[in-house]
């Protein structure tokens, strides 16, 4: 991407010279540039150029002050001028960072002000063909240099000095439509005549044939989501170049950089330390046609493990909801209450009574009212008053028996977690109703421990994943 990208921007916002009524008028239609930085591929800044009279970046900025993230939604990309085969440009859906603007910024007699894009996308007409590949965050790079021995020669006297890194992966690994390599690119990064720098970056290098540039990308997506399952650290691509028949497709986004202490997750002896041991025995289509829910589950997760106390218990538990919920629409459980297509509201099937709707109702009123007899006069009030709406509770199926069809599905046991689910379905219930935590705190704290919740909702993702014994998963690599 060395070539000046260069393009005709539209900016509909019609209104704009209310912000500026006595300079010159807002024209609507722009030369524009888009520049990544070569030293830092996460920085890309999309340029546009104005006759300095007319103070657009002024008007501009107010707007936007006014009408948080939005601007790019006014903006129509028109000609693209710049390179000859540059096809098209997309950078609407990644949103922005910020705006850079000031007096001194001119060329060639146009004012122009900068925005901080957080991604963009180029087709490119092109004949040339070669693997495609993805640059990873530095999340990934312990993970992927795991596949990595290095021979050195320091020779004595006469003979050549080599270093030479050699990959444990040998071959592309299948993977559905594709097949791809973890790998480092490797590159000088400075040399002088006594220093020569090494530097690597982590990447997925792709084979593959007759794919969509968008059915490749979910194969990576994917790929990106198990490690980052495995590591419980959130690991992408911030450059893509992706070849398909006679175009080429590069994405750049702006993602997160870290260094990480420990890339093994919760799951590191079960996959031998290795994701590539956990990644070879999903089941691939399922989980590729279930991609947006597989992203959901794992990034909420992962984050659930960041935090503590009631945030981590409430996520860990909505994961089991969401998972279960996607078992009942699948058809695989509470086929016959969820009914045919299936409706989750159906399987809060109420408990069939030996009287009418009408005569259960004044029963169950009748009984909470004499509890109301027992409980202290300071909430005896409040009581009563909540009494129409203990009805629906009382009637419908426990949650906890509503979990067992699923638990028994995924032949999972709760008991082998140290946890008895009655109790998490109370404590549950206790946070969500606004009960003071202190009164569970040291519950909370055992359900929350890492070989108990967190193992068991790990386990129940990983056998909806296909690994339906995680106890006995293979070395394949």
């Amino acid at each position: 991407m060395k070539d000046s990208i260069l393009f005709k921007l539209r900016i509909n916002i019609p209104e704009l010279d209310i912000y500026s009524p006595n300079v010159g008028t807002f024209s609507g239609i722009y030369n524009a540039e888009i520049l990544v930085d070569e030293n830092n591929s996460n920085a890309v800044s999309l340029k546009i150029f104005y006759d300095g009279k007319e103070y657009l970046d002024h008007k501009v900025m107010r707007w936007e002050g006014e009408n948080e993230n939005l601007m790019l939604s006014k903006f129509e990309i028109m000609d693209i001028l710049q390179p000859d085969n540059l096809e098209n440009i997309s950078f609407l859906e990644y949103g922005y960072k910020g705006i850079t603007s000031g007096t001194s910024l001119y060329r060639k007699g146009f004012k122009y002000f900068t925005i901080h894009l957080k991604g963009v996308r180029f087709i490119y007409n092109n004949s040339e063909q070669d693997n495609s590949v993805f640059f990873l965050n530095q999340q990934a790079f312990q993970l992927i240099e795991n596949n990595y021995r290095y021979h050195s020669n320091f020779p004595w006297n006469t003979s050549a000095y080599k270093w030479k890194p050699l990959h444990k992966v040998k071959e592309f690994i299948s993977f559905n439509g594709i097949h791809f390599k973890p790998e480092h690119y490797f590159y000088a990064s400075n040399s002088t005549e006594s220093v020569v720098s090494i530097k690597k970056e982590p990447k997925f290098s792709v084979q593959y044939s007759e794919l969509t540039a968008a059915e490749i990308k979910n194969h990576i997506l994917l790929i990106c989501a198990l490690y980052s399952f495995y590591s419980h650290q959130n690991i992408t691509y911030s450059l893509s170049r992706i070849y398909t028949d006679d175009k080429l497709h590069i994405e750049v986004k702006d993602v997160e950089d870290k260094a990480v202490s420990n890339e093994h997750g919760l799951f590191r002896w079960v996959f031998f330390q290795d994701p590539l041991n956990l990644i070879l025995q999903v089941d691939i289509p399922h989980l590729l046609e279930n991609l947006e829910f597989v992203l959901l589950i794992i990034e909420r997760f992962n984050y659930a493990l960041e935090t503590k106390g009631e945030s981590r218990f409430m996520i860990l538990y909505n994961i089991l909801e969401q998972i279960r919920n996607q078992y009942i629409l699948s058809k695989h459980i509470e086929q016959e209450r969820a009914g045919d297509p299936p409706n989750l509201n159906r399987v809060k099937e109420e408990y069939t009574f030996t009287t009418s709707k009408k005569k259960a109702d004044n029963f169950i009123k009748e009984q909470l009212m004499k509890v109301a007899e027992i409980i202290d006069e300071e909430h005896q009030e409040q009581f009563i008053k909540d009494v129409p709406f203990k009805l629906t509770p009382i009637k419908v199926f426990s949650m906890t028996n509503q979990f067992q069809s699923f638990f028994n599905f995924i032949n999972i046991q709760v008991e082998d977690f140290e946890l008895d689910f009655v109790q998490i379905k109370s404590l549950r219930d206790s946070i969500f109703h606004g009960r003071p935590v202190s009164e569970n705190i040291e519950l909370l704290h055992q359900i929350n421990s890492y070989k108990r919740l967190p193992m068991f909702v790990g386990t129940v993702i990983l056998k909806y994943f296909g690994i339906t014994e995680v106890s006995k998963t293979k070395l394949v690599k």
